[in-house]
């Protein structure tokens, strides 16, 4: 995935490009500039407090959001996949520097764009240039909304609130009372700022009382209702 046409298939279905053909995504390359990279599993994409001038597309891959205080405890702010975007939140703030490290938690592949490409209009006023800048301004205000969850989800105080909380929210997603949890064990435990060996005896207690079951990343809701409650 060296190329903009080898990327089209994680582009196509990145939210920064919906609405695009995949020739007027091709054509708006060439005045971004792209920069594709390749990294290795736990490599380093960037480190909090380094200078940011681009943001990220993921094109193949995982890559971790993860923010350290400074006793060295780690919090996972999210975990991206193919045609997610990383940085653009904070090039959009002005702050221009990276607020949080980002890892590669598999081999990934990324393409960086140069932040003041996207958003300023191009020469020629082209209608997909356009369209793309009201595509971020809409992602950001999504990321906005979604980091709002996160913040009420470390408000609560036990870590059984956290986990209803969280896999209420889960389940409204998916639109379903069977769902995938995107994040593993200790990653979830890290997301929810929990420890892991309890917040796993606290999953089977709310097993054994018959509110969820659950079976690696497949959750599944059984009792709404009582999970509503906690």
């Amino acid at each position: 995935t060296d190329s903009p046409e080898a990327a089209l298939p994680a582009l196509r279905n990145c939210e920064l490009f919906k609405g695009h053909t995949d020739e007027q995504i091709l054509q708006l390359m060439p005045c971004f500039c792209p920069r594709i990279q390749l990294f290795r599993k736990d490599e380093a994409i960037a480190i909090a407090g380094q200078p940011q001038k681009v943001f990220g597309i993921v094109l193949t891959g995982e890559v971790m959001i993860q923010k350290e205080d400074y006793a060295g405890n780690r919090l996972i702010i999210g975990i991206l996949g193919p045609s997610e975007l990383i940085g653009e939140v904070s090039v959009y703030a002005g702050t221009y520097r990276w607020p949080n490290n980002v890892f590669a938690t598999t081999a990934s592949t990324v393409m960086f764009l140069p932040y003041e490409k996207i958003s300023q209009p191009c020469c020629n006023v082209c209608q997909s240039h356009q369209l793309l800048i009201g595509n971020m301004l809409s992602i950001v205000a999504r990321k906005a909304i979604a980091m709002n969850n996160r913040i009420n989800y470390l408000k609560l105080r036990g870590m059984r609130e956290k986990l209803a909380a969280y896999l209420f929210e889960q389940q409204l997603q998916a639109g379903s009372h069977n769902f995938m949890v995107p994040l593993k064990r200790e990653e979830l435990a890290d997301y929810l700022n929990v420890s892991r060996p309890s917040m796993s005896r606290e999953l089977s207690r709310m097993r054994a009382e018959g509110i969820i079951d659950f079976y690696r990343s497949s959750f599944t809701i059984k009792d709404l209702d009582a999970l509503r409650q906690i």
